[in-house]
């Protein structure tokens, strides 16, 4: 490219505010001194152009100057410098790339069981230089400051810092991140349930908090628990709990306990049968009454019976089978009983064992 001689425009050079950063490389020094006029150039000479790529970085938010521009961001620039000892010129062409100021969130995963501490996370493309400090001091830490993640176990709550550069000295554009952290506080959940199983007869559950770790929690939020039966979320949350069951919570009972601290969690777990078998039979009725005056097994899941009633001698004196009346209070021979208390045999086979019968007795009090 051949222009008439001029004066050289100002060198490259950086931002006097952030000097120390982007100095005038030294590459354009001695291309600007192979410039310089030769005082033994008795006449210019042909030659080719000589061209010269200059690659430079600036951070985010600094400006480069080059030859009377301010430069901001990334891009390719051109410039020539006019030689006084050749009729050619020297092409300079600058790739200049615009860095940021690297940070990012640091990234804490919790260990609560085996393994007990943080594992620290934190990196930036194309960022090479780490360096972790802790406040107050953290001795898990030393060995690990230059990583770009570190596993910790603090003693109390502790301060972590990252400074991450493009690389390590001089510092090119040093950016920073931290978190603060409170010791692990493992937990380890367990719960004592009665009855093992429930019955139409009997829904009522009973639930006590065995966990450790919750109680020995101290180092703020919270600990404590979260019962759920059937999925479902119950209140209150108290070390113990009862439950009454319902119908429709079907065959079985799933029961849940979530044990908590303010670094940690775990669970506990227990399946409760719901035996879906009911048998009633009222212990006292009155045959000469509008009202209950009638002696008759009411049944759920029952798929067989036989039901016998014996006076206090022994003797059989009614009996009915599967979808039979009931006792009115008389004798197989139609006579009235007398008042008193006699005792029922209840013989069943049921959903829960159709192979076998079972059975249950107890007493009934007919009154006049």
């Amino acid at each position: 490219m051949n222009t008439p001689a001029q004066h050289p425009s100002p060198p490259l050079h950086h931002t006097p505010a952030k000097a120390g950063r982007c100095a005038v490389p030294l590459t354009l020094l001695l291309l600007l001194a192979l410039c310089a006029p030769s005082p033994h150039a008795a006449a210019q000479r042909p030659c080719n152009d000589t061209t010269v790529l200059i690659l430079d970085s600036i951070c985010e938010g600094d400006t480069l100057y080059y030859r009377g521009r301010a430069l901001d961001h990334s891009g390719i620039y051109y410039d020539t410098i006019p030689r006084t000892d050749t009729i050619c010129d020297s092409i300079i062409i600058l790739k200049l790339t615009l860095l940021d100021i690297p940070y990012i969130n640091i990234i804490d995963r919790k260990h609560c069981k085996t393994i007990i501490g943080h594992d620290l996370l934190g990196g930036y493309p194309l960022v090479t230089h780490y360096h972790w400090t802790a406040d107050p001091p953290d001795s898990t830490l030393e060995g690990q400051e230059w990583r770009s993640w570190v596993r910790v176990n603090p003693r109390t709550p502790t301060t972590y810092t990252l400074q991450l550069d493009y690389r390590a000295s001089p510092p090119q554009c040093p950016g920073t991140s931290s978190i603060s952290i409170i010791p692990i506080e493992p937990v380890a959940a367990a719960m004592h349930v009665s009855p093992d199983e429930i019955t139409y007869d009997n829904m009522h559950i009973i639930a006590e908090d065995f966990s450790t770790g919750t109680r020995e929690a101290h180092w703020g939020g919270w600990a404590g628990r979260n019962w759920y039966i059937n999925g479902v979320k119950q209140k209150p949350n108290n070390e113990w709990v009862e439950f009454y069951g319902t119908p429709d919570w079907g065959d079985t009972v799933h029961l849940l306990m979530e044990a908590y601290t303010p670094t940690c969690i775990d669970s506990a777990s227990k399946d409760i049968p719901f035996r879906q078998v009911a048998i009633y039979i009222p212990n006292v009725f009155t045959p000469d009454a509008e009202s209950n005056n009638l002696i008759t097994p009411l049944t759920f899941g029952i798929l067989e019976y036989d039901f016998w009633i014996f006076d206090r001698r022994g003797t059989l004196i009614f009996h009915s089978a599967t979808g039979g009346t009931g006792w009115d209070g008389t004798t197989a021979d139609g006579r009235r009983c007398q008042q008193g208390t006699y005792t029922y045999l209840f013989r069943y086979r049921d959903t829960i064992t159709p192979a076998g019968f079972k059975s249950q007795t107890g007493t009934i009090t007919l009154l006049r």
